[in-house]
């Protein structure tokens, strides 16, 4: 303030309204979810679908937790899944439920190699 005044200037109140497309998924979440409970902020990808493996204590929070990581995601993600349950068999297929986005689960990933 002693330098704007110094060189003959004034400070102006100003308001700035922030939209929800200005945040981040951890920004939102720790704004939505309770104070004590851990922000779950990663996911894995596999075409359109992101993957989380979210704690007991997050499964009250599940849809609104895959809402935002598909607001934030998107257009590249479509649809949020959660893992129901473990993985128990040779083939690494484990069941999970759509918590957001589109039901189609159907991806085609191309790898090197």
């Amino acid at each position: 303030r002693t330098f704007v005044a110094s060189e003959g200037a004034e400070v102006v109140p100003h308001q700035i309204a922030l939209g929800y497309e200005y945040f981040t998924v951890e920004q939102v979440l720790r704004r939505i979810l309770p104070e004590n409970l851990e922000i779950p902020s990663a996911f894995e990808q596999v075409g359109h679908i992101a993957h989380v493996n979210l704690r007991d204590e997050h499964l009250p929070f599940k849809n609104v937790i895959g809402q935002v990581l598909l607001d934030k995601n998107h257009p590249r993600i479509r649809s949020v899944v959660n893992k129901v349950e473990t993985i128990s068999n040779e083939f690494r297929v484990f069941p999970m439920e759509v918590i957001a986005g589109d039901d189609d689960l159907q991806t085609q990933v191309k790898e090197n190699g």
